[in-house]
């Protein structure tokens, strides 16, 4: 919405949401998401670009970065709320991190919400609609206000009747203005009846001229014959009312008169005949007589109307509205303002609404309501009021003034916070604790560290036991996830009961929980207390639904003040201990040593060998089948790399590390990228896809095209039948880089696909600038889709997303058929995992593809 500041805000004109981030793909990412609400989106990179925005046009709602280069968020914010035109502009903040210090200057300054980043879509698209209907309805109640006042202004001012020039002209014009009275509520009958009446008075045709919406006319004809001399009189007296060239009619005669009532045009009236002698004064002088009863009715039918439809809004807005006196003194109210404060009118007519405030803000609202009635401002404020049952409300209170100096008063916007401060307090409760088991979660727990790594120079210890549940995938495969679930709350309870009130308990993800002891005593009362936790929480059964299970916990300790020297060093130790406690000591507290230490320093020896692992294709690649979930036709395979060092099998996450921290990555990608594309060629199947992981490092190498161009040529796959699965971490070094290197893949026909699709903030940013033709479901979703309702609507909004970008979708780590049905029903039809096949050996692959279909047939009809 183009504006100026000041302008008035109508229904009709486009609202503006003004986006302040110094991160451009940040404001991309927030605009794209506020673009459904169909309002003008503006973006400032800084607070001086900011306020040179608002200068320009009318803001309904600011959106505002605190932390940005320059001007930061709170002193754009303060010098927003100083310029009057924009005090009252609701600004949601946005921060990486706030504290309880941030809380308080940004509500001081008229802040209505903090956003902490990375920001949910979801939750910012309904703060800033609803704001944006608050402003669409404050912005109707004041133009009506204003408009009911202006009218009610002209009435209390009726203007003086003229002096009537002889008796029967009074008397003539008394009855018609009678008649035009007893019709005047309504607009339609009361035209009507003065077209009826003035043709009867006056033996001609008359023309009745009323505005309508759009800069139109609504005319109305009294009854005339019909045919085609009708038309042509009723054509003439448009053309006369309109001003237009008068055509000519034999002998005709016209009287036009615009109608006016207290200082406003109300229309346009036109009397006129073909024939008969032409209108004398004394008819000219009864027209302009009646013309004036006929526009006081046309205003009063019109002033009803609004003064109706103004009522029927007041009565049903959501928002307690009163109108009090310079006294404060409640004149009326709406149904919304008697249900919050009383249940009926007659309890609030004639009270003060100071007295409806908590003794606390009596004072504040009472000189608020003086100052609004002094300065003729309108002011908002946050106030607690005491509702018809006397319980405390938060509301926020608007005071506008209506009316003029001799009757001044104030019309009172009361909306109620109540529902607004509770889902403050379940979101912030949320981003601090665990959903499932209500601890504390990873962002709560690395504030605490952070807070002891600032008080370490005290000299007191802190200790952290890391621990995780022993076999609970087993669990989950065995019992299915409700049971798993149940089990982690009974060993959450058992953990918060055993550490006591004074620890920090965490759950930080999956079956892994940690302890925080602080101002430790003695590196051995650390490890005594880790002992009792393990006594107490594995002393006794898990009795679950159907099941009676053991807990065994492996638990490593490591102290800040001793072998650690920060935080990272604490979680790094801790957990190094935790699994040198699944070797052989599952009873104990395992406490981090240095012996410990290097032997898991081994395992990062490895990173030495991958080279030589290349050289000696130690390397090998398993295929794991991607099913149509509603037919059991096998749509593709995803080739998964492995590595066995000795007896033990190292996980694909552990070589992509590995290889990318020994600078090996780009020879083990282009040995992934030939090999398995030498064994999807083998196969002759061109209905499959071949999905194909991509290492982020590669993909920014400047060879990465040449190596996945050459690979392709020396197969002689088609491109279109390969998928490149890349996910979120590719764009994290040098997203431009990047996204040249995948469009020039996909406009040579490679297909591309984001895996592990909303675990990262940065996907919707991604989507924007890279064209994929796949997105998949991460396994943490698919893990709990079954039965939580959480999940299953954030995996709805995943596929309602895909269907909105027109690229289609793949769930990963489906493990089970309620998981498999769900995600089919729901329609994410693509799917992989456990659940259809474990991933096949390249030896055995094309043995596994020729008889996949036999093999689905036999499952679905329950052959063996």
């Amino acid at each position: 919405m183009d504006g100026v500041v000041g302008e008035p805000t109508t229904t009709e004109s486009k609202q503006t949401v003004l986006v302040v981030d110094d991160d451009a793909r940040l404001r991309d990412l927030l605009c794209t998401v506020l673009t459904p609400l169909d309002c003008e989106l503006v973006q400032a990179g800084s607070g001086e670009e900011a306020l040179t925005a608002l200068l320009q046009r009318k803001v309904a709602v600011i959106v505002l970065d605190i932390n940005m280069p320059g001007m930061g968020g709170f002193e754009t914010a303060q010098l927003i709320r100083e310029a009057d035109e924009l005090a009252s502009t609701p600004i949601i903040f946005l921060t990486g991190q706030a504290d309880d210090g941030d809380l308080d200057r940004g509500y001081d300054l008229g802040a209505v919400d903090f956003l902490l980043k990375p920001v949910s879509a979801a939750v910012l698209f309904a703060k800033v609609k609803a704001l944006l209907e608050l402003d669409r309805s404050f912005a109707k109640l004041r133009m009506e206000a204003a408009r009911l006042h202006e009218q009610q202004l002209q009435i209390a001012r009726a203007a003086e009747s003229r002096q009537r020039e002889e008796l029967a002209f009074t008397r003539r014009r008394a009855r018609l203005a009678n008649i035009f009275a007893a019709d005047s509520i309504d607009l339609h009958t009361l035209e009507k009846t003065i077209v009826a009446e003035m043709s009867q008075l006056f033996d001609a045709a008359c023309l009745l001229r009323l505005p309508a919406p759009g800069s139109e006319w609504h005319d109305s004809f009294s009854h005339t014959e019909g045919g085609r001399r009708s038309e042509l009189l009723q054509q003439w007296l448009v053309e006369q009312a309109s001003g237009g060239v008068r055509a000519p009619m034999p002998g005709g005669a016209v009287m036009i008169q615009e109608l006016s009532a207290r200082g406003q045009p109300v229309g346009i009236l036109c009397v006129g005949r073909t024939d008969g002698p032409p209108f004398s004064e004394v008819e000219t002088a009864l027209f302009r007589g009646t013309s004036v009863a006929a526009a006081l009715a046309i205003s009063n039918a019109t002033l009803y109307r609004v003064q109706t439809e103004y009522a029927a809004v007041m009565q049903a807005t959501a928002d307690a509205i009163l109108a009090v006196d310079a006294s404060g003194v409640i004149r009326s109210c709406n149904k919304a303002a008697t249900a919050l404060f009383s249940g009926h009118d007659d309890s609030l007519i004639g009270r003060s609404i100071v007295d409806l405030a908590v003794d606390a803000h009596r004072d504040r609202l009472r000189e608020q309501l003086d100052s609004t009635l002094a300065t003729h401002q309108e002011v908002s404020m946050e106030m607690t009021f005491a509702s018809g049952l006397r319980r405390p409300v938060d509301v926020l209170i608007t005071l506008s003034p209506i009316g003029d100096s001799i009757d001044l008063h104030v019309a009172v916007v009361v909306h109620d916070l109540t529902e607004i401060k509770q889902a403050q307090m379940v979101i912030s409760h949320l981003a601090s604790h665990d959903p499932l088991t209500d601890l504390a979660n990873r962002r709560e727990l690395n504030e605490r560290l952070a807070e002891l790594s600032r008080r370490q120079s005290d000299g007191k210890l802190a200790a952290l036991l890391y621990m995780d549940v022993n076999r609970f995938k087993s669990v989950n495969d065995t019992y299915g996830h409700d049971t798993g679930d149940e089990l982690l709350v009974e060993v959450a309870a058992r953990l918060r009961s055993a550490a006591g009130d004074d620890a920090l308990v965490c759950r930080i993800g999956g079956d892994e929980f940690i302890v925080v002891f602080e101002d430790v005593p003695s590196i051995e009362d650390a490890v005594a207390a880790g002992n009792r936790i393990l006594q107490q929480v594995q002393g006794e059964p898990v009795r679950c639904k159907n099941v009676t299970l053991y807990p065994s916990l492996s638990m490593g300790i490591s102290c800040l003040g001793a072998s650690a020297r920060s935080p990272e060093d604490l979680l790094n130790q801790a957990d190094i201990a935790m699994f040198e406690s699944k070797k052989n000591r599952l009873d104990e507290c395992v406490l981090y040593t240095e012996g410990i230490g290097s032997r898991h320093k081994g395992k990062v020896d490895l990173r030495s060998e991958v080279a030589d692992a290349i050289v000696r294709s130690e390397f090998r690649l398993a295929y794991q089948p991607i099913v149509n979930s509603a037919t059991g036709a096998l749509f593709g395979l995803e080739a998964l790399v492995r590595w066995r060092v000795g007896d033990e099998e190292i996980p694909a996450t552990d070589i992509i590390a590995l290889a990318e921290s020994a600078g090996q990555i780009g020879e083990l990608s282009r040995w992934i990228l030939a090999r398995s594309f030498e064994d999807f060629a083998a196969l002759g199947r061109n209905d499959l896809k071949l999905h194909v992981n991509l290492s982020p490092d590669h993909v920014l190498e400047g060879s990465f095209l040449d190596d996945l161009i050459g690979a392709q040529r020396d197969s002689g796959v088609a491109p279109e039948n390969i998928c490149l699965e890349l996910t979120e971490r590719t764009f994290y070094g040098d997203p431009a880089t990047a996204r040249v290197a995948l469009r020039h893949a996909r406009s040579i026909g490679f297909n591309l696909a984001i895996d592990d699709f909303g675990v990262d903030h940065a996907s919707l940013t991604n989507l924007l600038h890279i064209p994929v033709d796949w997105l998949k479901i991460d396994r943490t979703f698919v893990a709990e889709v079954h039965d939580d309702q959480r999940v299953q609507n954030l995996v709805r909004s995943h596929i309602a997303l895909a269907s909105c970008m027109q690229v289609d979708l793949i769930a990963e780590g489906v493990e089970n058929q309620k998981q498999a049905d769900w995600l089919r029903d729901a329609g994410c039809v693509l799917q992989q995992g456990f659940s259809y096949a474990h991933p096949i050996e390249a030896t055995d692959l094309a043995a596994e593809v020729e008889k996949w279909p036999t093999a689905r047939r036999a499952r679905n009809t329950g052959e063996s």
